[in-house]
């Protein structure tokens, strides 16, 4: 049976979202038609976005999953059964899969050549990594630094949500790039000191027990030059007042202005004024044509030892719910994934230099 999350209902602005919203049922395993292939989900990839699934607001972006239908969502998978002559058993897949242990696919247009494909060479623990490090997250990370942020040699960095998924990538890459001093925000003692101690960021601000106007006036004497944002509100707010002349703002994610019961823009939008600034928003997927350039400067990093795949692996289809609802209750540390089934076994182990960052 092809066991499967259905949206229930959608969740108020306000609702941490979770199992209430989901309907689990179990259908009979499909079978592919002619010029389609079956797949076997290995492991899937929660991210905020997919709230926005479930927000009939944001339909014209997001395009809202119809309540009774299959939560939308991307993986990793398997090639079970092929009736396509570019896909055989045991390909390996990655795409838009639904929260589903199975699902039909087809090859979809060149706008899709990276976001839905069979991968070339894959490797153990590539099928995970295509999902975050090679994936959304790090996409995101790159092409928000490096557009949207214009990042340069000698930049110091503010990072929000740094111990998430695409800011955990963030401020490695900054590091990685040349940057002067990458600084993460996070929510706990616990993810701060993870920034520094694992994934090389110079600081750490705690904002919830932390001064955090204070800190960035100390940790900025000379004023941020890039400020890679995935949260907005009051975190913006702050960041804004210490911007150093001709920074650039990165606007990534507004988690903590869209789900709050009041939404403001922020009160120190002057400060683009006063320091020559600019601030930009940006969508990882204006940048498909280009993902194979981040993809092989991460995987060099990688290969080297020198970036973290950052993953927080959640286990089973059944904990989907609650995965992606931790990313908005600060419970990830990472990039958050949940394993479907197991890599298949007839894949090699990526060999790697576990090098310090």
């Amino acid at each position: 049976m092809n066991r499967q999350w259905r949206v229930a209902r959608y969740p108020r602005t306000d609702e941490p979202i979770g199992p209430a919203h989901f309907d689990w049922v179990e259908q009979p395993v499909p079978e592919p038609a002619d010029g389609e292939f079956l797949v076997r989900t290995l492991c899937l990839a929660p991210g905020p976005a997919q709230r926005g699934y479930l927000s009939p607001g944001h339909a014209d972006f997001y395009g809202t999953v119809p309540v009774g239908e299959v939560m939308r969502g991307r993986g990793v998978a398997e090639v079970v059964t092929s009736r396509h002559p570019d896909y055989a058993a045991g390909d390996i897949f990655v795409g838009s899969l639904g929260w589903q242990d199975y699902s039909v696919q087809r090859p979809r247009g060149a706008e899709f050549v990276f976001s839905n494909r069979k991968i070339a060479a894959p490797s153990r623990p590539l099928p995970t990594t295509t999902l975050g490090m090679l994936g959304q997250a790090g996409t995101t990370a790159w092409f928000g630094l490096h557009e949207a942020g214009g990042l340069r040699v000698g930049d110091n960095v503010l990072v929000s949500a740094a111990a998430g998924g695409v800011g955990s990538m963030a401020g490695q890459i900054a590091r990685l790039k040349g940057a002067g001093r990458t600084v993460g925000i996070a929510g706990t003692a616990a993810k701060c000191e993870w920034l520094c101690k694992v994934l090389g960021f110079d600081a750490a601000i705690n904002y919830r027990s932390d001064d955090l106007a204070a800190r960035l006036r100390e940790l900025f004497p000379g004023g941020i030059d890039l400020f890679f944002d995935n949260v907005g509100g009051e975190i913006l707010n702050q960041a804004l007042a210490n911007l150093a002349r001709g920074a650039r703002v990165a606007v990534c994610g507004y988690i903590a202005s869209d789900y709050a019961g009041h939404k403001s823009g922020p009160a120190n939008y002057h400060h683009l004024v006063y320091q020559r600034a600019r601030m930009q928003g940006f969508v990882v997927f204006d940048y498909w044509q280009r993902f194979a350039e981040a993809e092989t400067a991460l995987m060099a990093w990688y290969r080297a030892g020198r970036l973290s795949d950052c993953e927080d692996m959640d286990e089973g289809l059944e904990r989907m719910p609650e995965s992606l609802g931790s990313l908005f209750s600060g419970g990830n540390r990472g990039i958050r994934l949940c394993r479907v089934a197991a890599d298949p076994a007839h894949l090699p182990l990526l060999a790697r230099n576990l090098a310090s960052p």
